[in-house]
């Protein structure tokens, strides 16, 4: 494949809100699923970089709808292919898996469905943004003791609309267990920062957790105070970083930088004063004596510093 094809492949798959997934973010996905699953899912495998993460042991089931795609990860020890839409004709529909991991297309449009999946939720995705549809799938297929890890494109945190319904159903089914911020450029084509949910069914606690991977912090959030701030779930509304240590203040260097500044500024005036005076005949001695003039006046008012301040009332 040429320099040229690659480039054009990539642009063609960010204008479908498609990413390649570097390993050291699919090894990042395994480590929030815990111990070894029996079964593992991935509706938008792609290559299946993301199952590729888990031991040979583990079954892998993935769909695609890029059949080339789908055609490669064959060679994943375990693994179950399907192609096809997975909104719109999924597979394994009656399995349920204990741990999914995702990288769905952001924002791409869809055809929304009225199947099982959606019969309890408040809303159905606006046709214009899949994101939530897919969370929504995922929801669906996860095993009451599962965890899916899904990356999302971060305005799913915070947009309003049908999303703002569905992510409050969400937040009150109690399945979302942390809200991870991923710097930018992590991906290969992509320099946005983006969210990482985790999600759990068996959940029994009232908290969510927040973490931010650029600074390394973290909070645990009652889910009254996501609540409070209208369900929002940017990480930067319950936790921010610390801030930057200031740099140590010198007065004296300080006032020496402005000496040597009003002296360059001084120099500069003088001789561009000089410069019109001899071009216009004017008398350029009177003015530098008004200079010293000044001069001598603050000297003299050298062990009295209230004097100067009558130079500038």
């Amino acid at each position: 494949m040429t320099a040229h094809s690659l480039k054009a492949m990539r642009q063609e798959f960010k204008d479908r809100g498609q990413f390649y997934t570097p390993p050291e973010l699919a090894t990042f996905i395994r480590s929030l699923v815990p111990g070894e699953p029996h079964r593992v899912y991935d509706p938008t495998c792609g290559r299946g970089s993301l199952l590729s993460a888990f031991a040979d042991s583990v079954e892998k089931y993935g769909q695609d709808i890029d059949a080339l795609a789908v055609s490669d990860a064959e060679i994943i020890p375990g693994f179950h292919g399907a192609v096809g839409d997975v909104l719109s004709n999924p597979a394994w529909l009656d399995e349920r898996f204990d741990a999914i991991v995702a990288n769905p297309p952001f924002s791409v449009r869809w055809e929304p469905q009225s199947d099982e999946r959606f019969m309890s939720v408040p809303t159905v995705p606006t046709g214009s943004r899949a994101d939530y549809a897919f969370l929504i799938h995922i929801l669906h297929m996860l095993a009451p003791d599962g965890v899916a890890v899904v990356l999302c494109f971060p305005g799913i945190l915070y947009r309003g609309g049908r999303e703002g319904i569905l992510r409050q159903w969400f937040v009150e089914q109690n399945v979302i267990d942390q809200v991870i911020l991923i710097p930018g450029n992590t991906f290969t084509d992509t320099s946005i920062s983006t969210a990482c949910l985790v999600l759990r069914k068996d959940r029994d606690t009232d908290t969510i957790r927040f973490v931010d991977r650029e600074h390394e912090i973290e909070r645990d959030v009652a889910i009254a105070e996501v609540s409070a701030h209208g369900y929002a779930l940017s990480v930067s509304t319950y936790i921010q970083p610390p801030p930057k240590n200031a740099e140590p203040f010198d007065p004296l260097e300080v006032e020496m930088a402005a000496r040597r500044g009003f002296l360059r500024k001084l120099r500069a005036e003088l001789k561009m004063s000089r410069m019109v005076a001899h071009m216009e005949g004017f008398d350029f001695g009177r003015f530098v004596a008004e200079v010293r003039a000044v001069v001598d006046d603050s000297e003299s008012a050298e062990n009295d510093p209230t004097e100067l301040l009558g130079a500038y009332r």
